[in-house]
């Protein structure tokens, strides 16, 4: 149930002033990815008839309510499970909380705020930060962390430079172990394919990468990827929604430091069986199964290359900008490109096919000049014999 509080102009009587409270234990303890258990006790002059758990993530918009049920008394020993997975909060935030007593004639009493570090308790963290980079990671290897750190610290900078966007506050990096490590702290029913996700509301990125030899590549590539998803956010926040999805990700993936190797193959293959996704169908999301993720990904990463070549790197800070005032797809295209959605679509895979048509050519003439060469060099070997 979703309790809205409205105030107006008008009078209204005051609260009466609250019985005194002592309160004595204000404990929480995390059992990721379960629960959290709040523990509370305190003395009141005034038997206590209702309770209030209130807790927000510090850098989230949203205040959780809980009433938790207890027997009415001027002492209370209080134990509360708070079930995670059904409330789920992603690993790595900070999270505020305080109880409130209320009394029979209306007063209430706040407790002291106190703060919960809600880290994955399976494993041990090490901490590292530079400037407003804050890495914490599960293995502690001062080379991948050192890696994650500048990673990081590159991909904000560049991108901020290059589009005139910037981060105003800090942002954490958590590094699980590996790929299924960090898919069990995620929400039941994760895609599986997921190797790090970015949570903008909380300046959160959550990666898993295994460590060893190979690692690096793996650091640069997802790290960057779900950093500039950060940046993007905060350059088009507004109250109304976020940027559709193949832009969002197709200048995470454009810009990333690491490419991925295989969205060429699947762009091309798709542009030749004639099932390349249209504009509005990557606008929400890409699927569940990892073929169609890769895909989108693909796609998404050609439409915003193709703007670049067409239009120039200005045109996507006037996306962004456009975005940023919380207008329609439409809207933001035709101010800052002169097209649509529908028109962009067609100019986009119109540039594919030109642009493979003209390297079968290439390739042709190619072939045909190695052709060439090799028989006018059969004909000068034969020369020589003679």
């Amino acid at each position: 149930m979703l309790l809205l509080l409205v105030t107006t102009g008008s009078a209204t009587e005051p609260v009466p002033a609250a019985p005194s409270v002592r309160f004595t234990d204000l404990g929480a303890a995390v059992a990721f990815p379960d629960r959290i258990v709040f523990t509370l006790e305190a003395e009141s002059t005034a038997p206590v008839v209702r309770v209030e758990l209130r807790y927000r993530p510090i850098l989230g918009r949203v205040t959780f309510v809980v009433r938790p049920p207890f027997t009415p008394s001027t002492h209370l020993a209080l134990r509360y499970e708070r079930d995670m997975r059904v409330n789920y909060l992603p690993p790595g935030i900070d999270i505020a909380y305080r109880w409130r007593l209320f009394f029979a004639d209306g007063s209430w009493s706040d407790s002291p705020e106190r703060t919960l570090a809600y880290f994955d308790d399976r494993y041990r963290w090490t901490r590292r930060a530079r400037g407003p980079v804050e890495i914490f990671s599960a293995v502690d290897d001062d080379r991948s962390i050192e890696a994650a750190l500048t990673v990081t610290e590159q991909a904000v900078t560049a991108f901020g430079e290059r589009f005139a966007v910037s981060l105003d506050a800090p942002l954490r990096v958590v590094l699980y172990p590996s790929p299924q490590a960090l898919r069990s702290a995620l929400p039941a029913q994760s895609e599986e394919w997921i190797g790090g996700i970015a949570i903008p509301e909380y300046r959160l990125v959550l990666a898993g990468i295994s460590p060893g030899p190979g690692s690096q590549p793996e650091i640069a590539r997802i790290l960057s990827h779900e950093v500039l998803h950060l940046v993007i956010a905060q350059a088009t926040d507004n109250p109304f929604g976020p940027p559709p999805t193949w832009l969002d990700e197709g200048l995470a993936t454009l810009y990333q430091i690491e490419e991925d190797p295989r969205l060429d193959a699947a762009l091309e293959r798709a542009r030749r069986e004639g099932t390349l996704p249209s504009l509005r169908a990557l606008s929400g999301g890409f699927g569940t199964d990892q073929e169609s993720a890769l895909l989108g990904y693909a796609a998404s990463r050609s439409v915003v290359a193709f703007i670049v070549a067409t239009y120039g790197e200005d045109s996507v800070r006037r996306l962004l900008a456009a975005y940023r005032e919380g207008v329609t797809d439409d809207e933001a295209l035709a101010r800052s490109l002169g097209t649509t959605v529908d028109g962009l679509d067609r100019a986009w895979k119109q540039w594919l096919n030109e642009r493979a048509n003209t390297r079968s050519s290439s390739s042709a003439i190619g072939l045909a000049l190695l052709g060439l060469a090799a028989v006018v060099a059969a004909l000068v070997r034969r020369t020589r014999r003679r």
